[in-house]
């Protein structure tokens, strides 16, 4: 098992939130945080999908499509994770703080969920922390709409398992 400290942890989000831009690119119609969580929503839909078709089938029917699942899973959890990211920034300039205020907070959760991880147990770790970021991605919405002092804490609890389910991804596509 690997222990991950905060300075990994850090170097994937940057690199997960990297890979997110890319694919959001720089928009201007995207400044209130409300309309640019509700954006994460598609790429969490995708991610959720592809997570739980490679989970489903069979090993025969995997061949070439294991790898195709975990890069869809892969650019979705960094696109849903930038998305969110960027949320809790304009949510924090609206708010009187950073983003970078909650990061400590994002990688406290996602530590134990790394170390606890397992692969053999039925449903795998990776399919149960990406159903975890679509209820917490929902709460997100819920707590921004209503302005709520809650709306940092519910988007800490989504990035750290969209970070997660990232690394996962990623790990087991350069396997």
């Amino acid at each position: 098992m690997h222990r991950w400290t905060h300075e990994q942890l850090a170097a994937c989000y940057d690199d997960a939130r990297r890979r997110g831009a890319e694919i959001l690119g720089e928009s201007d119609e995207l400044t209130r945080p409300l309309a640019l969580l509700a954006t994460a929503i598609p790429p969490m839909a995708t991610l959720n999908v592809a997570v739980h078709v490679l989970h489903m089938l069979p090993q025969g029917a995997r061949e070439g499509l294991d790898v195709e699942l975990l890069m869809t899973a892969e650019k979705n959890a960094a696109d849903a994770l930038h998305r969110c990211h960027r949320a809790l920034e304009l949510d924090g300039d609206a708010h009187g703080y950073t983003a970078e205020d909650w990061l400590a907070m994002v990688y406290d959760i996602a530590l134990p969920l790394l170390e606890s991880a397992r692969g053999d147990h039925e449903p795998p770790t990776i399919v149960g922390l990406t159903q975890e970021a679509v209820s917490w991605l929902s709460r997100s919405v819920l707590e921004l709409d209503q302005s709520s002092p809650e709306t940092p804490t519910a988007l800490a609890e989504a990035l750290a398992r969209l970070l997660t389910v990232w690394l996962f991804a990623e790990l087991a596509r350069q396997r």
